[in-house]
């Protein structure tokens, strides 16, 4: 029973050494949150097409909304201190870091438009995604005019 206890406390000291290993460096995070940030771009690209031009089918746009509404889930886990301008290619200012309850509070609102986007997608009600569509690109917006660099 011994011998149990130990190699458990063993593999748990372990586990979070390598954790700590893997941990990503500002550089690191910049450029996956750059990446997330590629993923909406291209997914507005195609929800865009699909809303104001009638291209692509239903199914293009519900692989869009669920890969944004993943990337938007784990988007505040993106920005951590020590990754504003001046790290990698950020264009984040550092206002998030000193206004950080408010960059929350978007972060979530923009959560919870594409997740009502998703699923009006899921639904495959193309009528339903029209009239959700505009909530994202206002919560988008509202993020980025006040904490991102705007781009030359």
């Amino acid at each position: 029973m011994r011998s149990l206890k130990f190699a458990v406390i063993t593999a748990a000291i372990v586990s979070c050494g390598a954790a700590i290993a893997w941990a990503a460096t500002p550089e690191e995070t910049v450029a996956q949150r750059e990446d997330a940030m590629k993923t909406y771009g291209a997914s507005v690209k195609t929800l865009t097409g699909f809303v104001r031009d009638n291209q692509g089918s239903i199914d293009d746009v519900k692989a869009a909304t669920a890969k944004m509404a993943g990337v938007s889930a784990e988007l505040l886990s993106l920005f951590p201190e020590g990754t504003a301008v001046g790290v990698g290619k950020s264009a984040a200012k550092p206002e998030i870091w000193a206004n950080w309850a408010d960059f929350q509070t978007k972060v979530k609102a923009n959560h919870d438009a594409i997740v009502a986007l998703d699923a009006a997608a899921q639904s495959g009600d193309a009528a339903k995604v029209k009239a959700a569509f505009p909530a994202v690109g206002q919560s988008c917006g509202a993020c980025h005019e006040t904490y991102r660099v705007k781009k030359s």
